[in-house]
């Protein structure tokens, strides 16, 4: 009965589509997410990672590749990793650094590599001069092309070099089948490939890399001159600082988005190997560093002599230092992955962690709760210290201690993660006095298993409806309810967060940013603002009187920007900034040029993986983009193809009643698909070992955001039933204590009903 549904579902999602009720008939590649609903035979029908060529790739000419050929392709990256050494060490004589309180060093801050993250990074450099090493003396010069010389490069395993044994090593993970809690780190959820989706492995792929070396150089034109504008201006040429709103969603929109975006990726940024200093591409000035004095995993953003902003200030140069790689779980050569510092699950390691050490440091070991720190009888996460594996701020005593250190980059994602603290704690209290006799650890956990299906539920039942469009949600079985049943679980698909929506599609959030945060009363009256650009790192102005609530009830009564082009200042030139009269970073110019970094290709190729028609020419753009945009892309980019992914998909016209145009709803919709089926442990999954009952998932099924807000904010008493949509008809103000309005979920459904362990 239940495959007979799921193709039910697939049938109708195809049958929508093509009559247009769901917008462009192919606005989403049918046959790539419909595979989802089926039950069965994952195996011989896994979503393709295709090549950016049509034409079939062969290698039948090109010479055999022996293991004393693989081997030597090892030490010649290992000598060329010395030689980096030799000048890192240079540079920290001639005392080139980043300086303390700037935004580049708040930057770096933001995306630091843990110390196991950073042991990793020699690996992979070592790797990609091999694969370069192999390319060119095995494909390149028999006149291959960078991209089928590196699919060619990637057939080959490392095993048998020195590094193989290494990356085979780390794969071995112990695991129990009938584990009744999922790991902290993400291993053991796949059974068959245990480090499958954990932390600090490399995200995954919808296309092959486009590289310009086919290996590890940032992605450059497709034609000459092989120059991609520079990232700065097509931020000034396509971005304006007027704030438009979006008339029916809240900022919650957006809060909502970063704290779960936060929990399923965390990009890295590469530091020097040999000291394990930070690497700084530009002077403090943001002017040039003379050649010698430039670090080879730099990427800096030259801004233009008349840049509007930062050329009155005399500043030429953004520092981008690339991000860090590791080698892939399948230990193979090949182009360059970037790391995921958290598990590819959306399991709540914002508020957990991602690691054994980090969790443990959370908790209080005593009646299965989370540490906090009280503050005028209220609770809020405790302080960071000296002790945190990273430094997140130069004085801790201004910053929090989280299982994610980004909680520190702005007081209404602090707000996002005391209230889920707060959740843990009160769920972890009620248990215990229902389950008297049972431990810390399983207070713990089971406290941690109810917060982490509520976060899911939120997602997909309220999150994603909004963000995708409630009809498009709905066919994608996004939306789960008891006629849906539960899902089936894909444990053939790797579920790592792939490098498109880490870095191009969930980025779309910065556009929904306001420059003020509203701080209201429960009368949703306006008390005051704080201003975002003055409150980067500085997220402890929430304990001050009425400024906690009030940011809650601002999140779920002003309205979020609209997915444009449109950023306000505060992201644009003010990011990280330290002063309040100095500038900061522009958050555009480092997603473009993130993206060309992990040789993300362009906006074109996936427009057609997507279903669009791939255009050659730029008016061919016009059936998703305004005619004024694509003016702006023609005067900018050389070709179509050179197009950023970024920069199409955030200028694509909205589809439906979706924030978003057609590509990056088909890309964010298979990240989420993926996500959820790929996941054992799913709140709604049938694979986990020990599945919550079905009394148990129908009041899980009854969390929303404003039922959490309700709960865990200090002193609000009023809140609409979906918080992402504003007060209007069919969601108007309710009180907290009306449990019809805004349901609540019944912990009674999780007492132990007889002295058996559940």
């Amino acid at each position: 009965m239940m495959a007979g549904a799921f193709a039910i579902v697939a049938v109708l999602w195809i049958l929508l589509q093509t009559i247009g009720i769901l917008g462009h008939p192919q606005a989403i590649h049918d046959e790539r997410i419909s595979l989802y609903f089926q039950p069965h035979g994952f195996g011989d029908s896994k979503i393709n990672r295709p090549f950016l060529d049509s034409e079939e790739i062969e290698f039948s000419n090109l010479p055999a590749v022996s293991e004393h050929a693989l081997n030597n392709s090892i030490n010649y990256g290992i000598t060329q990793s010395k030689r980096i050494a030799r000048l890192e060490k240079n540079l920290v004589n001639a005392g080139i650094g980043l300086t303390d309180d700037t935004p580049t060093h708040s930057h770096y801050l933001y995306a630091s590599p843990s110390e196991d993250a950073l042991d990793l990074q020699l690996e992979a450099d070592v790797v990609a001069k091999a694969s370069m090493y192999l390319l060119q003396h095995f494909c390149q010069r028999f006149g291959r092309s960078n991209e089928a010389c590196a699919s060619f490069v990637s057939t080959f395993k490392l095993q048998g070099t020195s590094i193989g044994e290494s990356c085979a090593a780390k794969q071995i993970v112990p695991c129990r089948a009938n584990a009744r809690y999922r790991s902290i780190d993400g291993s053991c959820n796949n059974l068959e490939n245990p480090r499958w989706g954990s932390a600090l492995t490399a995200y995954s792929r919808i296309l092959f890399p486009s590289y310009a070396d086919g290996i590890e150089s940032p992605r450059r034109a497709s034609q000459k001159p092989n120059s991609l504008p520079g990232a700065r201006v097509i931020s000034t040429s396509l971005t304006r600082s007027a704030d438009q709103f979006d008339v029916s969603r809240t900022l919650a929109v957006m809060q909502w988005g970063q704290f779960i975006a936060n929990d399923m990726a965390h990009t890295v940024v590469r530091k020097m190997v040999t000291t394990k200093e930070p690497i700084s591409c530009c002077t403090s000035d943001g002017n040039f560093l003379a050649p010698r004095h430039i670090h080879p995993h730099c990427a800096y953003i030259p801004v233009p002599e008349k840049d509007p902003v930062y050329g009155q200030q005399q500043q030429r140069c953004m520092n981008y230092v690339r991000s860090l790689p590791v080698v892939k779980t399948d230990c193979t050569f090949g182009p360059i992955q970037q790391m995921n510092q958290v598990t590819h699950f959306l399991d709540g390691s914002t508020i957990y962690g991602a690691d054994d050490a980090r969790a443990e440091e959370l908790r209080t070991f005593q009646g299965g709760k989370l540490h906090v720190d009280d503050h005028e009888g209220l609770s809020y996460l405790p302080k960071a210290d000296h002790n945190t594996s990273v430094d997140v701020c130069d004085d801790p005593d201004n910053c929090y201690k989280a299982g994610d250190d980004r909680v520190n980059f702005e007081p209404s994602l602090a707000v996002m993660h005391t209230i889920w603290v707060r959740e843990h704690n009160r769920i972890a209290e009620k248990l215990s006095k229902m389950n008297p006799t049972w431990s810390d650890e399983k207070l713990y956990q089971e406290s941690r298993q109810i917060v982490i299906a509520e976060i899911q539920h939120i997602t997909y039942e309220e999150w994603l409806s909004t963000i995708l469009g409630k009809t498009y949600a709905r066919v994608l079985g996004f939306v789960s309810n008891a006629e849906n049943g539960r899902i089936n679980y894909n444990q053939y698909e790797d579920p790592a967060v792939s490098n498109e929506a880490a870095t191009a599609v969930l980025r779309f959030l910065y556009s929904l940013k306001r420059g003020e945060l509203s701080i209201t009363d429960d009368q949703r009256r306006n008390n005051g603002s704080l201003k975002l650009s003055e409150h980067f790192y500085k997220p402890r102005v929430i304990e001050n009187e009425g400024t906690f609530d009030g940011l809650l009830r601002g999140l779920t009564s002003q309205t979020c920007g609209k997915m444009d082009m449109n950023f306000v200042a505060d992201v644009t030139q003010s990011l990280f900034r330290t002063n309040k009269n100095g500038l900061g970073l522009d958050v555009i110019s480092l997603d473009i040029q993130r993206g060309r970094d992990h040789g993300l290709p362009g906006y074109n190729h996936y427009r057609k993986y997507c279903g669009l028609p791939s255009a050659t020419t730029f008016d061919d753009f016009l059936d998703q983009i305004p005619r004024e945009i694509v003016k702006k892309l023609q005067g900018l980019y050389n070709h179509p193809h050179d197009v950023d992914l970024i920069v199409g998909g955030m200028v694509e016209r909205p589809a439906d009643d979706s924030i978003l145009g057609p590509t990056f709803r088909c890309l964010l919709a298979e990240q989420f698909a993926r996500t959820r089926w790929t996941d054992r442990y799913f709140y709604d999954s049938m694979a986990q070992p020990h599945p919550f009952t079905n009394e148990q998932l129908t009041q899980i099924r009854r969390t929303t955001l404003a039922r959490v807000i309700c709960d865990n904010g200090n002193h609000i008493s009023r809140m609409q039933p979906n918080a992402f949509l504003r007060i209007q008809g069919g969601n108007e103000m309710a009180s907290c204590t009306d449990f019809e309005a805004i349901p609540s979920v019944d912990l009674f459904a999780f007492a132990e009903k007889d002295k058996a362990y559940r």
